[in-house]
């Protein structure tokens, strides 16, 4: 049995809690297609958890979503919100001053600080503390999601190995040789 097949079989059997719901054949194909980067225990888990909050059968977008949030939470692994990221930036700039190394709880919140600035964290003054706060919670967000736009980018591109290079215009550059440049 392909993987593909197991994918169908395991989502039926949930389809099942979703009475009012149906999937054409063709549906069938395109989530286990879409789905196959995971394994069958991070769809089923993804599965158990949508149950309890979803009143119609999820999308694979939202399988996806969960499956990635049970994976963070079990490898605790969960990025800090935010507003914790803001925090630590604070108490790091308490902690260590401008002269001492910093150590940070993830590369999100050290590459934000290295976007804002070290010396501009610890030299704000407390009358432009509101607006420093927004400017790096925003910066941190968009590293965030940039991080998370490069792991589905990759996933995708390695369940289509063959798009990779027609999608860049045969020019394929590594990641780590993109970031040296």
């Amino acid at each position: 049995m392909t993987k593909e097949t197991e994918i169908v079989k395991l989502l039926r059997q949930y389809m099942t809690a979703f009475p009012s719901n149906t999937l054409a054949d063709g549906a069938w194909a395109i989530y286990a297609r879409a789905l196959s980067s995971l394994s069958l225990e991070e769809i089923n888990a993804a599965m158990l958890k949508l149950l309890r909050t979803s009143k119609f059968f999820p999308s694979v977008a939202e399988i996806f979503d969960a499956a990635k949030s049970i994976r963070e939470f079990a490898r605790e692994d969960v990025l800090p919100t935010a507003a914790e990221a803001w925090q630590e930036a604070i108490n790091l700039v308490r902690k260590y001053g401008i002269y001492k190394p910093w150590e940070y709880s993830c590369p999100e919140v050290e590459h934000a600080i290295k976007c804002f600035g070290r010396e501009e964290l610890c030299m704000i003054e407390q009358n432009a503390v509101n607006v420093a706060r927004s400017q790096f919670m925003r910066m941190y967000q968009e590293i965030c999601k940039r991080r998370e736009e490069v792991r589905e980018n990759t996933a995708v591109l390695a369940a289509i190995p063959s798009a990779k290079e027609k999608l860049a215009g045969g020019k394929i550059v590594q990641l780590a040789e993109a970031k040296r440049a």
